[in-house]
C-alpha cells in the first residue's frame, strides 16, 4: 500500500476500534434490552455508525491496491462478488463488530477475504495476457517479451504484477506490487 492509503487505512480502523469499544463499554454497563429501547435512538446511531465505519474499513483492507481496467470491470466486479457471497466471511466481520467486539478478529477475517478474492482474480488475469515487448526487446533480441494482463494493465515481473506506468519507469521495484 501507499503511504497515503496506510494512512487512510489506519485512521479508518481507528474509528472502527474507537466505536467498537464504545459498543463493548455499553453492553457491559447496560443490559442489551435497555439499550434496545430506553436508549434505542443513541444505540442505533451507534450501531449505524459502526456498520458504515464497518463497511468502509473493509473495502480498504479488501480491495486496496486491486487493479482492474475499465474495460474489464464488470467480469473483474462478478468474480469478486462471488467469492464474497461463498466464502460467507460477510457474517463473520459482522458477528466480530457487533458480537465480539474485537478489530483484531476483523483485519484477520478482512485479510482472509483479500486473500480469496486474489486467488480468484488470478484465473480471470491469466485469462486476459499478451505479450509486451519492450523497447529493449525490439534492440535486443536475447530480452525476451513480458507477459502482460490487459485486465489489470500490469507486466509479471519476477512473480509479481507490475503496474506498466511503473516499469515503464524503472520504478517497479520501489512500489507495491499490482494486484
Amino acid at each position: 500500500m501507499h503511504k497515503t492509503q496506510d494512512q487512510e487505512a489506519a485512521l479508518l480502523r481507528e474509528e472502527l476500534s474507537k466505536l467498537l469499544t464504545t459498543l463493548r463499554h455499553n453492553r457491559e454497563k447496560v443490559p442489551l434490552d435497555v439499550l434496545k429501547t430506553r436508549y434505542k435512538k443513541g444505540y442505533d446511531t451507534l450501531c449505524e455508525n459502526i456498520r458504515r465505519s464497518a463497511s468502509g474499513y473493509a473495502k480498504k483492507i479488501t480491495l486496496c491496491g486491486i487493479r482492474i481496467h475499465r474495460d474489464y470491470l464488470d467480469e473483474a466486479a462478478a468474480v469478486v462478488n462471488g467469492t464474497i457471497e461463498r466464502c460467507g466471511i460477510l457474517k463473520q466481520l459482522s458477528k466480530a463488530a457487533f458480537s465480539h467486539q474485537d478489530i483484531d478478529e476483523f483485519d484477520s477475517l478482512a485479510g482472509t477475504l483479500r486473500e480469496k478474492i486474489l486467488a480468484d482474480l488470478e484465473p480471470f488475469y491469466m485469462e486476459h495476457l499478451g505479450l509486451y515487448i519492450s523497447p529493449e526487446c525490439l534492440e535486443d533480441p536475447d530480452v525476451p517479451p513480458l507477459i502482460y494482463c490487459m485486465a489489470n494493465d500490469c507486466v509479471l515481473q519476477d512473480g509479481k504484477w507490475i503496474p506498466l506506468e511503473f516499469y515503464k519507469t524503472g520504478s517497479a521495484y520501489q512500489q507495491e506490487k499490482c494486484v
